[in-house]
């Protein structure tokens, strides 16, 4: 079993008085509301600062990304047209043959 300490914090008294409902209402412990609270908190955070990191590197990669795609792109209509071009050229012996 994890080792607890005991610690002093100061709440607002609206916050301490809906904290004590909401533990009366769901028959729960203060102490043990507190520390899911914690949990949840520093969870949330951690997700946050991933999202961030996240958000940065897009930002970064921003560039990158569009250059990659124009030359995605330049190359489906080269490849595109060159494709137009056979179908001419098949038409056109197609054509002559019959």
């Amino acid at each position: 079993m994890t080792e607890r300490r005991e610690i002093s914090i100061k709440l607002s008294e609206c916050l301490l008085e809906e904290m004590k409902q909401y533990c009366k209402n769901n028959n729960q412990k203060q102490n043990n509301f507190l520390n899911q609270a914690i949990k949840f908190y520093l969870k949330e955070m951690k997700k946050e600062e991933v999202r961030n990191h996240l958000r940065d590197g897009y930002k970064k990669m921003a560039g990158l990304n569009q250059q990659l795609a124009d030359e995605g792109l330049s190359s489906d209509c080269y490849s595109y047209l060159c494709y137009e071009q056979r179908l001419v050229e098949c038409e056109k012996i197609e054509s002559k043959k019959g």
